[in-house]
């Protein structure tokens, strides 16, 4: 940075001028992509195992001997028809059903840090110098 004839020329008033420059550091940012993120579902297979309690009827026979001040119901006739007794069991069901169960969100935040940031700048300076008059 040495100056220029016209900043250095001596004015008719005998003043002389210099201006003096500095270099400034002007530092900023700029946004770059850095990752990318996908946000997906994976089904993930296990197997349960639920005792479930079933019942089934099953049947008792019962003997009682009859005594001639016993009264049964029903005559002869009633006594040819088969009785019948229908008996019942429990099976074990399975159904499936989808439900939510939880909610998911990905958000993203700014997280800021300092970072110094270090240069070299230049500067002018002057000097005077004095010594015998070339005149």
């Amino acid at each position: 940075m040495t100056a220029t004839p016209e900043q250095s020329a001596t004015a008719p008033d005998g003043r002389a001028e210099v201006t003096l420059h500095d270099e400034r550091l002007r530092v900023g940012t700029e946004r770059h992509a850095t990752e990318r993120i996908r946000l997906e579902r994976v089904v993930v297979t296990e197997q349960r195992t639920i005792t479930v309690d079933v019942s089934h009827e099953e049947i008792r026979l019962t003997r009682e001997p009859v005594t001639g001040d016993t009264r049964l119901p029903g005559g002869p006739a009633a006594d040819r028809e088969p009785v019948v007794v229908v008996l019942h069991e429990e099976r074990v069901v399975v159904t499936k059903t989808v439900v939510p169960v939880e909610r998911v969100t990905l958000t993203t935040r700014a997280v800021t840090r300092d970072e110094p940031v270090v240069d070299t700048v230049r500067r002018e300076a002057v000097t005077v110098q004095t010594g015998p008059s070339g005149s």
